[in-house]
């Protein structure tokens, strides 16, 4: 029996194949997992730079950029830009090429810039050129989160330049309002010294010669003087009112007491102008909180201001009357009234009311004067009047009840 040669064949290692597929599996597991590390290192480095509040966007934009070639898959080769208008920010080296991988971002709702990555040597195809699907979702969180920083960055710029402005705004009208007050101060003072002695000494003299000729001149000197220390005082305390230094001395008043002991002091006044005075109130009104003398200069000013234009032969009338948890009173006169385009200004200081063809005279500060006190507690004054028809000038001020909570303020 002719014995035959039979070929001899190796058996097939499958332990070896197994152990190279998945050492294939792995090295492909770990590149993939060292891509998805350096993307996330970006991501990270990216939002520290985000999050520095002392950073400039300049600053920002550059860092953003000069982060892109190790989160990419070659950063050898990869280069980037950053163009905003007419600024651009690039890598090292950078270069354009045909490789190209770029997203816009916007602004505001409008495009303000685009980012590009560039290879500078041709790699095999993947999922956009030879870039990753990763690098492309990366670009687009990038962009977004640009967009986003940039508009937070312009409105903080803003928001800073606003407050320089308001800033500066602010510390010239300090430095303004104190040469107003320096210069008030020493005008009150070159203007009190001599009325000071005027008054004092005509006094004296009105004093020493009653009943003779020479005693009315020197009362209608004291007067004169008088009335003139008047206009200062309320120049002075509408200065202090504008600036926040008039301050109140509050305590319990009797409104009744208040306005019938002032309308003995102006009867004499009022009738020498042929006017009458009379008061019309609530029979029973609670005690008020307020400064009882300034509360007297508010209705003094409101009465004399009455005097000076109501008719002859006509009234003014003085009206009190509780209102829910407030105080009214009202001055009311029937002169010649004040057009609907002046009781805009009618408190503003300087305002002067002119009836008939002839000026009032004065500085316009009385009823201004009126306002700033009336405020000070915490109430409102304004006008009704039409023209030829009189005016009634009307307060209203919190109650006692109203005004205990601020009584420390005060």
């Amino acid at each position: 029996m002719n014995s035959k040669s039979v070929k001899q064949t190796q058996p097939i290692d499958f332990d070896e194949d197994r152990r190279c597929f998945n050492q294939a599996r792995l090295q492909e597991l770990t590149k993939v997992l060292t891509e998805r590390e350096k993307e996330l290192n970006y991501v990270y480095t990216t939002s520290r730079l985000f999050e520095n509040e002392s950073l400039s966007i300049d600053d920002i934009l550059q860092g953003v950029i000069d982060s892109v070639p190790p989160a990419w898959q070659y950063p050898e080769i990869t280069c980037a830009r950053l163009k905003i208008k007419n600024k651009e920010f690039i890598t090292e080296r950078f270069e354009e090429t045909v490789w190209k991988q770029s997203q816009n971002f916007v602004v505001n709702g409008k495009r303000f810039g685009s980012i590009e990555v560039y290879y500078t040597e041709e790699k095999p195809a993947l999922s956009e050129g030879p870039f990753l699907k990763e690098e492309r979702n990366l670009l687009n969180v990038i962009a977004e989160r640009l967009g986003h920083t940039i508009e937070r960055k312009m409105a903080e710029r803003s928001i800073k330049l606003l407050y320089q402005q308001e800033r500066k705004l602010r510390e010239k009208l300090q430095a303004e309002m104190r040469v107003r007050v320096d210069f008030t101060r020493k005008l009150i003072h070159e203007l009190k010294t001599p009325l000071t002695a005027l008054i004092a000494t005509s006094q004296l003299l009105y004093d020493e010669t009653q009943g003779q000729r020479v005693g009315k001149l020197a009362k209608y000197i004291l007067d004169s003087a008088s009335n003139l220390n008047i206009r200062v005082d309320e120049l002075h305390d509408v200065v202090r009112g504008e600036t926040g230094i008039l301050k109140l001395t509050l305590k319990p008043v009797k409104i009744k007491q208040l306005l019938q002991s002032l309308i003995n002091e102006t009867q004499a006044l009022a009738q020498q102008s042929g006017i009458s005075i009379e008061l019309n109130m609530q029979s029973e009104i609670p005690e008020i909180y307020a400064d009882p003398d300034r509360l007297r200069q508010v209705v003094l000013n409101l009465v004399n201001n009455s005097i000076k234009y109501a008719r002859e032969g006509h009234r003014i009338v003085i009206g009190a009357a509780q209102l829910a948890a407030e105080l009214q009173v009202e001055v009311r006169d029937f002169g010649p009234g004040i057009d609907e385009q002046r009781q805009k200004t009618i408190f503003e200081p300087g305002y002067q009311q002119f009836h008939l063809e002839e000026r009032s005279g004065g500085l316009g500060i009385g009823l201004a004067l009126c306002k700033t006190l009336v405020e000070l507690h915490g109430g409102r004054i304004w006008v009704k009047s039409k023209a030829g028809k009189g005016a009634r000038f009307i307060f209203n001020i919190p109650l006692k009840e109203v005004l205990n909570n601020n009584k420390a303020g005060h």
